[in-house]
C-alpha cells in the first residue's frame, strides 16, 4: 500500500512513531508503571547532596543558594539553584514530564531524534528506524542505571539542537535560527556542559562542511546570513541560561575544574583539571571495538567470571572453590566500566553502508566528527593528541572522562544509517551500486565481527600478560580478605598462576567470540533485508519494518544484560533512612557540629547529609581548596583539621557490623576567639602551617590580609577567658551568633571562606572578614556584646536573571512568531 499521496503519509507515521516509541519505553521498564522505582546511585547521591537545600525551600519558601550539608559547605550553583527567569526551561521544557522518567527518558531521546531526521529530510517511516537505533544504544541504559539524570536529558535535547542548525544552514534561516534558539537553550538548560560542548564540535564539522561547499557554489553572502542567524540563536540560546552559566562560571574558578593555587605555587598551574585526573576514564583502542561486539573487552567490571567456566575449574583443582567469582572479566584499560558503549552491529552496518552510499556533503563532516571524538576518547591512549587538544581546543581541558566522547558517534552512525535508507526509499541509488555498496559494508562490518569470532586470539591476548607474580598478589588479598589463611601458607605457584591466567583469557576470549558471531547474526539479518529490497523481492515499508525489528532484537537483549526488571524494588526499599548512630547523633541539637562518616567512602558519598551537616561528600566540582584539605590531612583524619571543622562526631563500623557514633571531644566549636595571628605569604604556606600549630589558640592568616587585623593585640594563650561566641541560629544561607568580648579581638568561624556572595554583619552593619586556616572564614571584632550574622546571596542576582528573562522572553516570541509564519505559508 502506498500512502505517499494521502493524509496518512503525514500523520499515520507520526502515530506510529510515537505509538512504537512508548510501547518499547513502556515495556522496557514495565515496573516503572507498576509502581516500583529505580535505584540510582547518582540520584540517591543527588539527593543528599541537597537535602538541607529542598528542606529550607519547603520550610520557608526560600532558595539558599548554598548548601551546608556537605563538605563543609559549598555553593548550589552547580547542585541545585532555583532560576525563574529561565522560561524557556519552565515552560516549554515541562513537555518532557508528561511522562515520568525512566520510561520518559527512552520515549523523548527516540522522539527527538526522529524529529531531527524528519527536520533532515528523511522519511518518517526511515526515521522510526534510526530513532530505535539511537534510543536504544546500549550507553544510554548505562547512564540511567547510574542515575546521571543531566546526560541523558541534554542527550534528549541534542539531536533536535542538530536539526536547529540544519534548518539555519539549509533550509528556512528564519524558522532555523528560531528552533536552534529554543532547542538549543533546553539543551544548555539541561545542564551538563560537557555533552553540550561535543555536540557543539559535531556543528561546527557541519558549519564548516557548509561553508565549503557554499564558497564552492559561490553564495557565500547567503552563508553569512545563515551563519549570522545561527550564531545569533547562540547567543539567546545562552543568554536563556545566562543565570546558571553567569554563576557557573564565576564559580568555577573556585572549584577543581579551576585548578589548585597550591599548584599555582609551584609553578605548574593549569587552567582546567590535571591531565592524569581528566584521562583516568579513557577508552582502549582496541576496547572501541565493543562499539560493534558487546563483550569484546569483558563486559562492565562488576561481571566475574561464571561458575562453568575454565577459570573456574583450575581454581577449583587447587581447592579455591568460588574463587573465580571474585575475579573480573573486564580487561580493558579503564579503571572501572559499567558496560560497554554499544551502538549495535546493524546500526554500524547501515551506517558503513551510509558512508558508501550517501551524498558527499551529508557523510564527511559526520565521519569527520566521528574520527575525532573516537581519537579523544583514546586520551591517554593517544596522549600526544589528547594533549593538543588540551593546549589548543578552547575548554576542552574543563572535562574529565574523555570516553564520553563517543556520545556523538552514538548519534551519528544512526544518522548515516538514516542516509542510506532514505536513498533507498527514494529509488535514487542503481540496483549495481547498491549491491556493490551492500557487499563492501557488509564484508566489511561482518568481516571484523568474522575475524574476530574465529582467530580473536591472534590480535589480542585477553589480559593473559598479566604476570605470575601479580596473578599472586590478586590472591593474596583474596585469601587475606576472606580469612583464608591455610592458602596464604601454603602458598602459590608460578605454573598454577600462569594456567589460572591462561583459563582467564580462554574465558574472556569465549566472551568475546560469542557476542562475535551475534552481531555477525545482526549484520546479515540486516544486510539481507537491504538484499532483498534491492532484488526487489520486498517493498520499501516492509523493509524499514524488517530493519525495525532488526534493531530491537540486537539491541534490547544487549541492554538487559545492563539494566532490566530486575533492578527495579520497591518504593520503601529505595529510601535512604536513618541507621541508629545516625539517630543518636540527630539527638544533639546543637545547629554547629559536623560528622564525618568512616563507614562509606567519607569523600565520594552525599547520602551522610541526609541527615548531617558532613565533612565529607559527593560532588565533581568541589572547592579546590577543601579538596586540597582532603589530600592532604582530611584523608588521614587529621584530628586537628576535623577539630578545626567543627567535627564532633565520627560514624564508624561497631562490633557488630554496624555503624556506631564516636564523640569527639576535642572540636573547636561553631566559632572561636584566637590569641595569635600567623601572617604567611603564599596558599602553600597557609596549609602547611595546619601541621603545628593549635588552630584553638592561633590562626593562619595571608599576608595580604594583615591590614583587616589591625589593632589586635597578640596575647598569651588562655590570657582571657571572658570571651564567648555561640552560634544562635543556623541556616544554609544564613548565620547568627552572638559574642562578648572585653577589648578588640579576632574569631575564627568554622564555615568555609567564600567571598563571592557572603556578607557580614555586626549589629546590622556590614562588616569585613578574611581567610583563616586555609580554608575558614575570620572577622575582626569590636569589644562589647554583639551580634554577628552571615547571609549568602548570588551576587548581582537582579542583573543576572533580568539578562535571562530577556533572552528567554525573546526566544518564546521567535518561536511563536515561527509557528505563525510556517502555518500562513503552509495556508498559502
Amino acid at each position: 500500500m502506498d500512502f505517499s499521496n494521502t493524509i496518512g503519509s503525514k500523520l499515520l507515521p507520526a502515530a506510529a512513531a510515537l505509538a512504537i516509541f512508548f510501547v518499547v519505553s513502556a515495556a522496557y521498564f514495565a515496573p516503572q508503571f507498576r509502581g516500583e522505582v529505580l535505584p540510582q546511585h547518582d540520584v540517591i547521591q543527588y539527593e543528599g547532596m541537597a537535602k538541607d537545600i529542598s528542606d529550607m525551600r519547603a520550610a520557608t519558601g526560600e532558595d539558599p543558594q548554598w548548601t551546608g550539608g556537605m563538605f563543609g559547605g559549598m555553593p548550589a550553583y552547580l547542585i541545585n539553584v532555583a532560576y525563574p527567569a529561565q522560561l524557556v526551561k519552565n515552560t516549554v521544557g515541562k513537555v518532557v514530564k508528561i511522562i515520568d522518567t525512566p520510561a520518559g527518558f527512552l520515549f523523548f531521546a527516540m522522539t527527538a531524534m526522529w524529529l531531527m531526521l524528519l527536520i533532515f529530510g528523511v522519511n518518517p517511516w526511515v526515521g522510526i528506524v534510526a530513532s530505535l537505533a539511537y534510543g536504544l544504544s546500549t550507553y544510554f541504559l548505562l547512564i540511567i542505571g547510574a542515575g546521571h539524570v543531566t546526560k541523558m536529558w541534554a542527550l534528549v535535547y541534542a539531536p533536535l539542537m542538530m536539526g536547529g542548525a540544519w534548518m539555519t544552514l539549509r533550509g528556512n534561516v528564519w524558522c532555523g535560527a528560531a528552533l536552534t534558539a529554543l532547542t538549543a537553550s533546553l539543551e544548555i538548560g539541561a545542564n551538563h556542559p560537557q555533552i553540550t560542548y561535543y555536540f557543539l564540535v559535531a556543528m561546527a564539522a557541519f558549519w564548516v562542511s557548509e561553508g565549503i561547499a557554499s564558497f564552492r557554489e559561490k553564495r557565500m553572502k547567503n552563508f553569512a546570513l545563515r551563519t549570522a542567524a545561527l550564531a545569533a540563536a547562540g547567543i539567546l540560546a545562552v543568554g536563556s541560561n545566562f543565570s546558571p552559566l553567569w554563576y557557573t562560571a564565576k564559580h568555577s574558578k573556585e572549584t577543581i575544574r579551576g585548578g589548585s593555587e597550591l599548584a599555582a605555587t609551584a609553578e605548574t598551574s593549569t587552567s582546567g583539571l590535571a591531565l592524569d585526573y581528566a584521562t583516568a576514564w579513557s577508552y582502549g583502542k582496541a576496547e572501541t571495538f565493543n562499539l560493534l561486539i558487546p563483550d569484546f573487552m569483558g563486559r562492565e567490571s562488576g561481571t566475574t567470571f561464571p561458575a562453568d567456566g575454565q577459570t573456574a575449574a583450575v581454581l577449583n583443582d587447587y581447592g579455591l572453590r568460588g574463587a573465580a567469582q571474585q575475579l573480573g572479566v573486564y580487561w580493558g584499560t579503564q579503571p572501572y566500566t559499567g558496560g560497554p558503549t554499544y551502538l549495535g552491529a546493524a546500526a554500524i552496518f547501515l551506517a558503513a553502508l551510509g558512508i558508501a552510499l550517501a551524498r558527499g556533503r551529508n557523510k564527511w563532516w559526520i565521519i569527520a566528527a566521528c574520527v575525532l571524538m573516537i581519537l579523544l576518547a583514546w586520551g591517554r591512549n593517544l596522549m600526544g593528541f589528547t594533549e593538543f587538544a588540551f593546549k589548543y581546543l578552547p575548554g576542552y581541558n574543563k572535562f574529565r572522562t574523555v570516553s564520553m566522547t563517543l556520545v556523538v558517534v552514538q548519534w551519528a552512525v544512526p544518522l548515516l544509517g538514516a542516509f542510506a535508507l532514505m536513498r533507498l526509499w527514494k529509488g535514487e541509488i542503481p540496483r549495481e551500486r547498491l549491491l556493490r555498496g551492500l557487499a563492501w559494508s557488509a564484508g566489511i562490518t561482518g568481516g571484523l565481527c568474522l575475524l574476530f569470532a574465529v582467530a580473536g586470539g591472534l590480535f589480542f591476548d585477553f589480559g593473559r600478560a598479566q604476570s605470575a607474580a601479580e596473578m599472586t598478589d590478586t590472591f593474596r588479598h583474596i585469601f587475606e580478605s576472606n580469612n583464608m589463611q591455610s592458602y596464604i601458607d601454603r602458598g602459590m605457584d608460578v605454573e598454577w598462576a600462569e594456567a589460572t591466567a591462561d583459563a582467564m583469557a580462554a574465558d574472556r576470549a569465549a566472551m568475546m567470540q560469542a557476542d562475535a558471531w551475534r552481531s555477525l547474526l545482526m549484520i546479515l539479518l540486516a544486510a539481507g533485508s537491504v538484499a532483498l529490497f534491492a532484488l526487489r523481492k520486498i517493498n520499501k515499508y516492509m523493509l524499514t519494518g524488517l530493519l525495525g525489528a532488526v534493531m530491537l532484537l540486537d539491541l534490547v537483549p544487549v541492554d538487559l544484560r545492563f539494566l532490566s526488571s530486575d533492578n527495579f524494588v520497591s518504593t520503601q526499599r529505595n529510601r535512604v533512612t536513618a541507621s541508629a548512630a545516625d539517630k543518636a547523633i540527630m539527638q544533639d541539637t546543637d545547629p554547629g557540629y559536623r560528622v564525618l562518616n568512616l563507614t562509606v567512602s567519607p569523600f565520594n558519598d552525599a547520602t551522610t547529609s541526609y541527615f548531617h551537616r558532613s565533612v565529607g561528600g559527593y560532588h565533581g566540582a568541589k572547592l579546590a581548596r577543601y579538596q586540597d584539605l582532603i589530600d592532604r590531612y582530611l584523608s588521614r583524619v587529621d584530628d586537628g583539621v576535623l577539630d578545626m571543622l567543627n567535627t564532633r562526631y565520627l560514624i564508624v563500623q561497631g562490633k557488630e557490623g554496624q555503624p556506631e557514633p564516636r564523640i569527639r571531644t576535642t572540636a573547636n566549636g561553631a566559632a572561636w576567639f584566637v590569641d595569635s595571628l600567623v601572617y604567611v605569604p603564599t596558599a602553600q604556606a597557609e596549609i602547611d602551617a595546619l601541621e603545628t600549630i593549635d588552630t584553638k589558640t592561633t590562626a593562619v592568616i595571608a599576608a595580604k590580609d594583615e591590614t583587616l587585623t589591625a589593632g589586635i593585640a597578640q596575647a598569651a594563650p588562655g590570657a582571657d577567658s571572658t570571651r564567648t561566641i555561640a552560634l544562635t541560629e543556623y541556616r544554609p544561607n544564613y548565620l547568627k551568633y552572638e559574642y562578648t568580648a572585653p577589648e578588640k579581638s579576632a574569631a575564627v568561624f568554622s564555615e568555609i571562606f567564600y567571598d563571592h556572595g557572603w556578607t557580614a554583619y555586626v549589629d546590622g552593619e556590614e562588616t569585613p572578614y578574611f581567610r583563616a586556616d586555609y580554608i575558614l572564614r575570620a572577622m575582626t571584632l569590636p569589644a562589647g556584646t554583639h551580634t554577628v550574622e552571615w547571609r549568602f546571596r548570588a551576587p548581582g542576582w537582579t542583573t543576572v536573571e533580568g539578562v535571562t528573562l530577556a533572552a528567554s522572553l525573546a526566544i518564546l516570541l521567535g518561536a511563536i512568531a515561527a509557528l505563525v509564519y510556517c502555518f500562513r505559508k503552509k495556508k498559502a
